[in-house]
């Protein structure tokens, strides 16, 4: 036992030993015996103690009645159950146009790809494979 786990102690469980962990109680009161500072930090306790207990103990009165005249009190919103049905949300658009556009892009680029003559531009054709097929990386992007 020592006086960092005094403090600990007396932070968790206050100030009266009979709070205290048994198998720790007999080695705490032998320790606050010896030490000044072990008996500083009881005197501590004892009073932050006090000033706990001095506070008045209420336990919040909570029942059937009183919250449905608390919630009768704030008038609740009308919800219009058809407008719900027929709105649009507006946040989808922005987030399907990225994908719109890539997919755009890939199509525009398989169908070039795929009509290109490979008799005559079949060296463009097979310089373009790489860039295309390493369009997911950040690092070959220009900007």
């Amino acid at each position: 036992m020592n006086v960092k786990r005094i403090e600990q102690i007396l932070a968790a469980y206050g100030a009266k030993p009979e709070r205290w962990p048994e198998a720790e109680r007999g080695q705490a009161l032998a320790l606050l015996a010896q030490d000044a500072h072990a008996q500083r930090l009881l005197r501590e306790a004892r009073r932050l103690d006090g000033l706990l207990d001095s506070l008045p103990a209420q336990a919040p009165h909570l029942d059937a009645a009183s919250l449905a005249a608390r919630l009768s009190e704030r008038p609740q919103e009308a919800i219009n159950v058809r407008s719900l049905a027929t709105a649009r949300p507006r946040w989808r658009i922005p987030l399907i146009m990225p994908n719109l556009i890539g997919l755009a892009a890939a199509a525009v680029a398989g169908f070039w790809i795929g009509w290109a003559n490979p008799g005559t531009e079949s060296s463009k054709v097979t310089e373009l494979v790489p860039y295309i097929a390493d369009l997911g990386d950040e690092e070959s992007l220009p900007w």
